[in-house]
């Protein structure tokens, strides 16, 4: 198998951003000269109020995740991964795929080159935030949430398990929060990157914050990006423009208002929808390589997204504090694809005859799809005293909206019919004939709202000892779609954690999460909604004052109420419809362990270890074509000597996954190891270059194994120019 090398085009990026992006930047570089204040004067800058955590090196020493209390990581009650700044820049991560990629316990697995679905603990994570804003986001139809740029977040903040106090419905895996940067310099700076590598990759990226007023307290930061790149796949490649926009404002000492917006757009061509046939019909390997494309020349699968968001937060002197914040979101995707079916579903057996090509039947669908999420959720948290301790509560209110319409035309191809006369798939080059589409048709609508509200109390017991126990309630409601559903649910939350000493504490904690489902039961109503519970207890700590922390957690994961078929159909119930009874579903258990921080001065590192088993209700594991077991460790070094130079790399492992193909036994992916470096050389103050080097040694592996196939990428690399002013 060839790989393609290393490739350096020119360094400038040239044509990469908009016109109307640099406009954007001279516009807020000029805007002190036209503020109503007094000119800038760099002396009479008053200093920022900055709200929240930044990230130190690869960890923080507060976060909110999980709970909404700004708590130490050893004080959280559940399994928290912190993906800092500055171990995206180490490990030059374009995408939240990237991130999770390297999340201890998180695992993926491709559906095709634009939808990648991501689990923790056996479970699809479908609950996402910004900057703490709830929401959901599901891959059926890809809006291209997986391909989110990391351009404009600082850090991303993962909780495993249940974490329905905060998310509402979801699954028992996890949840994302990705926080955004700010404006949070009352002076002029910025920073300009290019990132040149494999197969014509280029990445333009442009990052400046300036202050709008002469005090500084009001501030705009401006972010671009422009990637192009084509891959190690055959007529694949993908354009990615990102565009964003934030005014942070000092309304007074303890009010700060936020309001911004982004713009991201990916153009990918050559998508595949599915992958490629893995076996012919005698159950042998097809034998592609990673440059066959299964896709023809036409298709392509196009998504955008644009989010407006404000926050407000206020400080009383009290210590409490009230925060709201609410967003609109739009997202949209535009596609042309094609499908090589080659199975008979009933036995999994390929009809794909490896001497004729004969067997697959070309399929292809041409789709426009739409979603779009108004969000509010405001909260107040806070100090009280009682029998002479000091606590802390919180209660908010959320409100979520999500419309959704997807619209399509699905078209068969083969011998004797309209499209095309396809007889045989070897030695294909993509060349076939794009249909002749018809308007699209209306395949789906729909509107799911939740309204809810929450409150947690954090209690002193005793000085090493404290107690978070809270609920939810959330009124969801769905609308438009086959028929109308509503859930009133109440989602608990406990957890208790232990001081041992100053350094390591242990804690313990129950938490729930609630999932709709569209069965029903013999009467004909709606079951109640797939209850997941986890249970969790492990130790923490915390060294060099909560600049690196450790974690080791055991866990157990229960779904009930999950839909079981009777056989029986449902009264009165139209098209054959079949009774469903609740009952117990997957259970989930394992443990994990992470280090994460500053092991001494410049010496940065991050390593993770997960272990989960998860059966059905018939004793079978689910979901074996993710791992169960990984382990993920990356490292950066900052010689004392030699603070210009800064060394680094890590490797991620799992275990062996298969598919089952009941025709032939399974498909498997053996175990393997993926290592990684870096190097970075500050030249200047201000001019840094920085090398990756990916899959160092070129390991060849499967990303998708779901009967049809893709390879994940083989050795690459990249070089980054930044320069900062």
């Amino acid at each position: 198998m060839t790989r393609s090398s290393v490739v350096l085009p020119r360094l400038l990026p040239q044509a990469r951003l908009t016109q109307a992006l640099l406009a954007a930047l001279c516009a807020l570089a000029a805007a002190p000269a036209f503020a109503q204040d007094a000119p800038v004067d760099a002396t009479t800058l008053d200093k920022v109020v900055v709200k929240g955590e930044r990230a130190e090196g690869y960890s923080v020493r507060k976060t909110s995740a999980g709970t909404r209390f700004n708590l130490a990581p050893r004080e959280i009650p559940q399994s928290v991964s912190i993906i800092s700044h500055q171990r995206i820049e180490d490990q030059n991560l374009d995408d939240i795929i990237d991130v999770l990629a390297n999340t201890t316990g998180v695992s993926s697995t491709q559906s095709d080159t634009e939808r990648t679905e991501f689990y923790a603990r056996g479970f699809y994570i479908d609950s996402y935030q910004f900057d703490g804003l709830p929401t959901q986001m599901v891959q059926n139809w890809s809006y291209g949430d997986s391909g989110l740029d990391l351009a404009l977040y600082d850090r991303v903040e993962v909780v495993r398990g249940a974490t329905g106090l905060l998310s509402g419905a979801g699954n028992p895996s996890a949840s994302v929060n990705l926080i955004r940067k700010h404006a949070d310099s009352a002076e002029l700076t910025g920073s300009v990157s290019v990132n040149v590598g494999s197969w014509g990759r280029t990445r333009s990226t442009v990052d400046v914050t300036t202050p709008l007023n002469a005090s500084g307290s009001v501030r705009a930061r401006v972010i671009g990006s422009y990637l192009d790149t084509d891959a190690q796949m055959d007529r694949y490649n993908q354009h990615k423009t990102l565009g964003y926009a934030v005014i942070d404002a000092d309304l007074t000492p303890d009010t700060q208002l936020s309001v911004g917006y982004d713009y991201q757009q990916k153009r990918a061509n050559g998508a595949t929808w599915g992958g490629f046939p893995m076996l012919y019909s005698d159950g042998t390997s097809t034998g592609y390589d990673a440059s066959f494309n299964a896709s023809p020349n036409w298709t392509y699968w196009d998504t955008t997204s644009k989010r407006a968001f404000a926050t407000l937060e206020h400080g009383f002197a009290n210590g409490w504090t009230f925060k709201i914040g609410a967003t609109h979101d739009e997202s949209k995707a535009d596609d042309k694809l094609f499908y090589p079916a080659y199975n008979d579903w009933t036995s999994g057996a390929s009809n794909f005859d490896k001497t004729t090509g004969a067997g697959i039947s070309p399929s292809a669908g041409f789709y426009n799809t739409e979603r779009k999420v108004n969000a509010v959720d405001g909260f107040v948290d806070g100090p009280f005293q009682l029998f002479g301790r000091e606590h802390q509560f919180m209660a908010g209110l959320s409100y979520n909206k999500r419309e959704y319409a997807n619209y399509g035309d699905y078209q068969v191809g083969g011998a004797n019919l309209p499209w095309d006369p396809f007889t045989s798939y070897l030695n294909w080059n993509g060349d076939i004939a794009e249909p002749n589409w018809n308007a699209l048709a209306l395949a789906s609508r729909g509107t799911i709202t939740q309204k809810a509200g929450y409150a947690a109390t954090r209690l002193s017991l005793a000085d090493p000892l404290k107690l978070i126990i809270g609920a939810r309630y959330t009124d969801w409601k769905s609308e438009g779609e086959d028929a109308d559903r509503s859930h009133k649910v109440t989602t608990p939350y406990a957890g208790l954690v232990f001081d041992i000493n100053d350094t390591y504490s242990t804690y313990a904690s129950y938490t729930e999460i609630f999932q709709p489902q569209m069965l029903k039961s013999r009467t004909g109503s709606y079951l109640d909604p797939v209850d997941g519970k986890s249970y969790e207890v492990g130790v923490k700590g915390a060294w060099f004052d909560d600049r690196l922390n450790a974690s080791l957690a055991v866990f157990r994961i229960e779904q009930d109420n999950v839909g079981q078929s009777t056989g029986e159909p449902v009264v009165g119930g139209t098209g054959g419809e079949t009774a469903y009874i609740a009952a117990r579903g997957t259970v989930s258990r394992g443990f994990e362990f992470e280090v994460n921080g500053e092991l001494a001065p410049g010496w940065n590192a991050t390593f993770g270890a997960s272990r989960y088993v998860a059966k059905d209700i018939n004793d079978a594991d689910i979901n074996t074509n993710l791992p169960q077991t990984t382990i993920k460790l990356f490292t950066s070094y900052t010689p004392q000597s030699l603070t210009a130079l800064t060394v680094g790399g890590g490797a991620n492992w799992q275990n062996r996954i298969y598919y089952p193909v009941p025709a032939y036994g399974r498909i498997e992916q053996g175990g393997y190891a993926l290592v990684s470096a870096f190097v970075r050389y500050r030249i200047s103050p201000e001019f840094s270059v920085q090398a990756n080097l990916n899959n160092l040694l070129d390991k060849t592996y499967f990303s998708q194994i779901n009967g049809y196939g893709a390879y994940g990428d083989g050795r690459n690399g990249s070089i980054t120019f930044n320069w900062s002013f």
